[in-house]
């Protein structure tokens, strides 16, 4: 059972809330916990949910407050990376944060580095936190005329692995060169409301083509297609957002790997493909449309080289709340 001290961050309401009940309190911020769950792990997930890195400092949802002239805010200029950790340290975060600053001055946005954690600040946030590992989430915004924006990380359950995908192909609504709605800017929904839509129809998510009836990305990860002839993957040409997993195979994967123009015609040809983020890994893809691949070796090879070991003792993941 909790006690009261384990809450003492929380504010008097929300601590009489995580006395009586604190699966409510999870299940009010969109994790529904089974019953079995260890009440030490429960508390822990509170935790994860409620607390948020500020400008270096670890502070109740409660407390967070963004300035309402705020352009991130009222405009949509805002930046954000987000990656899973392994063993609490952040996955690829050199590439992570060198991308988000790269954003954030495409964009116009004063991004200091000294404002950015270190894969080090990350690791004390979530060990402050959890023994589990989680997917963080880093936001930067804009600001208002006189006052720099906001810097703040957040925390979610790690999601429980996928074991393939199934994608629906649809035209991209976004034309090459929007950063906005391209990059990871706060100028997020268009992506969300696609792989949604997808969903409804039986898929995992959607698969995007340029006007030319190219490949270009899954709704929120890059694409890798085996042909005949090797391994390709689109261009990155200002239509898709280049990954940070996608940056590694591409320089380092013991499969050469080409950056090409793929017709969506070629699909007939493809003998393996998977798609990769930094929340979810490697995960094979299985269907898209009507056409069935299966999981192949070298998928399966690629994903044991670059996907790092899993920490040792019992990590608990969810299936809610995972777009791929």
């Amino acid at each position: 059972m909790s006690t009261p001290d384990e809450f003492a961050w929380a504010s008097p309401q929300l601590k009489e809330q995580l006395l009586r009940d604190p699966a409510a309190v999870l299940k009010d911020r969109g994790l529904n916990i089974p019953p079995e769950i260890p009440p030490a792990v429960v508390n822990e997930f509170v935790r994860i949910l409620h607390l948020l890195w500020v400008d270096g400092k670890v502070v109740p949802i409660e407390q967070f407050h963004i300035d309402p002239s705020d352009a991130g805010l009222l405009f949509g200029r805002g930046v954000w990376e987000s990656t899973k950790t392994v063993n609490g340290v952040p996955w690829l975060w050199p590439l992570h944060i060198d991308r988000m600053r790269q954003t954030a001055a495409l964009l116009g946005i004063d991004l200091p580095a000294e404002r950015l954690p270190t894969d080090k600040q990350v690791h004390e946030y979530v060990r402050s936190l959890t023994n589990q590992d989680v997917v963080i989430r880093l936001n930067a915004t804009a600001g208002r005329p006189g006052k720099p924006g906001m810097v703040w990380m957040s925390a979610a359950v790690q999601p429980a692995p996928l074991e393939s995908l199934k994608l629906q192909t649809c035209r991209s609504p976004v034309h090459k060169g929007q950063a906005y709605l391209t990059l990871k800017t706060f100028q997020y929904a268009t992506r969300l409301q696609i792989g949604q839509t997808a969903h409804r129809h039986g898929f995992d998510t959607a698969l995007l083509l340029d006007e030319d009836d190219n490949l270009l990305e899954a709704s929120h990860a890059n694409i890798f297609l085996r042909f005949a002839t090797g391994w390709a993957t689109p261009k990155a040409n200002g239509g898709l957002l280049p990954g940070t997993v996608r940056q590694v195979l591409i320089s380092h994967s013991p499969q050469p790997i080409t950056e090409r123009a793929i017709p969506v015609a070629e699909l007939k040809d493809a003998q393996e493909i998977f798609v990769t983020n930094s929340n979810v890994g490697i995960v094979p893809v299985t269907q898209i449309d009507d056409r069935m691949f299966p999981i192949g070796n070298e998928t399966i090879k690629i994903k044991h080289w670059i996907e790092p070991p899993q920490p040792p003792g019992v990590q608990y993941r969810f299936r809610e709340n995972q777009p791929v």
